[in-house]
């Protein structure tokens, strides 16, 4: 096999033209890194070609091996938010950033949507846990729920589901309300915009969208087999089409996706590769930041490992931390800013009794599972096809260019039905799952995967997964040990109020009468006949079984917010201001979903964008570089808040 391999690289690299063998030297030393990789194309012959076809992009920013001692800013993370605000801020001339990520620049092959799932549990992946639920995951191991989280250039966007989403007006208006002032969806849709560089005609025209932005946004490549008559049957039912940016937003969205040309536009991508080349920013990878220096009330630097030795570096105006809703919550109690009991029961000094780790907030989602027609190719099957692949390298279309085989996304409404103004209760998504996935991801018990999956194994399926958009229950992150490497103890509680299981059994309905449905007969669209333990005894069409699904299997969505929460500072329940500054220590900020108060109603990682671009502002508004333009907010024909 391995002749195979180099006489097949040795072919394409006679091929190729002079223009692009630079680019497949490149290539040819990370294909033993990307074979690595349990992705389809492991042991594939075409994989020196899609690494050369998908090198034209760069996936990453050129990082650096050395640091000085002192920068303006360092930013600890390189997630979404962390990109946006590093690149940012250095395109001010008079000052210094350095950019401190734990993890790595991320393979060529993550560029690929189709095969996103195939990095979770990689060395891509914090792979965390959460303790074991009382109210849900009967049928998990230790009932504890995956949480895949981005370790690497670019956070989770290196891996995510690419959905573009922004979340509802009324989410961002409650945040003012609550004391988030400047925050409202007035204020803060011109940085969506911003952000956005969008190349669908169709969306450009509603006048809620804009071009020339750093992210990319454009449909997928490729139309599943089951989009159609999954739109067909919504239809039927009364649901439709919407773009949820808009006056709309119950029903479904034929999404966009974070995608660039056919590949994935991470903010690593799209903010930092075009800045890597400025001399006042310096992007570390490999680095481990271990705590927050902080002498009397005022944040002066970091500590973090890098190269097997520990260093320390001052912040000569500020400490960003965009770590993550449940990274940042860690090192700011492990640096002694938290809930005083509990840094107390370590021995943490305390710098700053504040409710850190509180008001976590995180979707989850219960899943029916369907098979599909024999005649249906498997996930596997269309993503290993040779064919397919030459159809990826030749024009980025193809299973390959699916944002994660999800054809389909619903924002529904259990008491108001199919009106498409009214405010959405949950979220829908279908996904075509590779066997693996059903393994994997949902950490099922095995005897319980086998005998819901194991009839299945080599035939096309589908689920569809509800989860409430702004779910009542509240969890916490706390601390294991005063062990930086140590995983913190992540609590989301989920199912606590009844009223998140009452509005995903609503949303399961849904999911079974378009599973069931006459349209999507013709692609032979059936539950499976295989069920949870103990639902057995249940009928398929009462709020028992609903429930029963929910609380025994639950499928990780995630987008985890609110560990440090934004408001007004006189809030006990507050950590950071509106300015997202931490509430008595000069010179430390959190930019990231942490800060979000309320879960946005939608994925996360665009919000979270959009955080990072007005929190970029925020922190410019203190720079006085010569000639520095504050604040440039682009104008957007045909924009209106009335009535969104």
């Amino acid at each position: 096999m391995a002749g195979n391999h180099a006489q097949s690289a040795l072919a394409t690299y006679e091929a190729i033209g002079k223009t692009y063998r630079r680019l497949f030297h490149s290539g040819m030393m990370d294909i033993a890194a990307e074979r690595a990789y349990p992705t389809p194309y492991a042991n594939s012959p075409l994989l020196p070609m899609l690494i050369l076809s998908l090198a034209r992009q760069r996936v990453a920013p050129k990082t650096s091996t050395t640091f000085n001692k002192e920068y303006d800013y360092i930013v600890i993370g390189a997630s979404s938010e962390g990109s946006v605000v590093a690149s940012r801020l250095s395109e001010e001339p008079c000052v210094t950033v350095l950019l401190l990520e734990a993890g790595k620049a991320p393979p060529h092959l993550t560029d690929v949507p189709g095969i996103t799932r195939y990095f979770y549990g990689t060395d891509l992946d914090w792979k965390l846990k959460t303790v074991p639920q009382k109210h849900t995951a009967k049928a998990l191991v230790d009932r504890q729920v995956l949480w895949p989280g981005g370790k690497g250039l670019g956070g989770v966007s290196m891996f995510n589901d690419l959905i573009y989403s922004r979340g509802f007006k009324k989410t961002y208006d409650e945040w003012a309300k609550q004391g988030a002032v400047g925050w409202s969806y007035d204020d803060i849709f011109p940085y969506f915009v911003k952000l956005e560089d969008n190349r669908d005609p169709e969306y450009l025209a509603n006048g809620y969208h804009s071009v020339g932005g750093p992210m990319t946004i454009e449909k997928p490549g490729y139309q599943s087999p089951i989009k159609g008559p999954i739109f067909e049957a919504a239809k039927n039912l009364g649901y439709k089409r919407i773009d949820p940016t808009t006056t709309e937003k119950t029903g479904m969205y034929d999404f966009q996706g974070t995608l660039r040309n056919g590949q994935r536009c991470t903010p690593s991508k799209a903010y930092l590769v075009p800045a890597e080349n400025r001399t006042n920013l310096n992007i570390v990878a490999n680095a481990y930041v271990q705590k927050i220096l902080i002498e009397g009330q005022q944040a002066t630097g970091v500590q973090f490992e890098f190269g097997g030795q520990t260093h320390q570096v001052r912040a000569r105006r500020e400490v960003i931390v965009s770590a993550g809703t449940v990274k940042t919550p860690q090192l700011l109690m492990l640096s002694g800013i938290g809930p005083k009991k509990h840094l107390q029961k370590f021995k943490i000094p305390v710098v700053a009794d504040l409710p850190v780790g509180d008001n976590l907030q995180s979707f989850v989602a219960a899943p029916l599972n369907f098979q599909l027609s024999p005649n249906i190719p498997t996930v596997e099957e269309r993503l290993s096809n040779p064919n397919n692949i030459k159809q990826y390298i030749h024009n980025r279309t193809g299973p390959l260019a699916g944002a994660e085989l999800i054809p389909a996304v619903g924002f529904l409404n259990g008491a108001k039905g199919t009106d498409p103004t009214a405010f959405p209760t949950s979220e829908m998504y279908f996904v075509e799952i590779p066997q693996f996935v059903a393994k994997d991801e949902t950490n099922l018990k095995p005897e319980v995967f086998e005998q819901i999956y194991g009839p299945y194994a080599n035939i096309s399926k589908y689920i569809c997964v509800v989860n409430a958009v702004q779910p009542k229950s509240r969890g916490t992150v706390r601390l294991r040990s005063v062990n930086p490497y140590d995983d913190p103890l992540i609590d989301p509680n989920y199912f606590a109020e009844p009223e998140d299981m009452q509005v995903t059994i609503d949303g399961l309905k849904v999911c079974q009468k378009i599973g069931t449905s006459e349209a999507m007969q013709k692609v032979g669209s059936k539950p499976f006949q295989t069920k949870i333990p103990g639902c057995h005894q249940l009928s398929d069409d009462e709020d028992k079984y609903f429930e029963c699904i929910a609380r025994g299997s639950v499928f990780p969505i995630v987008h985890p917010v609110g560990t440090a929460k934004m408001g007004n500072p006189q809030d006990p329940t507050t950590v950071v201001d509106p300015f997202l500054r931490v509430k008595g220590i000069k010179g430390l900020r959190i930019v990231d979903g942490a800060t979000m108060p309320i879960i946005p109603s939608s994925n996360s990682n665009v919000p979270q964008m959009m955080l990072a671009e007005k929190a970029s502002d925020l922190i410019k508004q203190t720079i006085n570089c010569p000639g520095y333009l504050k604040g440039y907010i682009p104008k957007i024909n045909n924009y209106s808040t009335r009535n969104i």
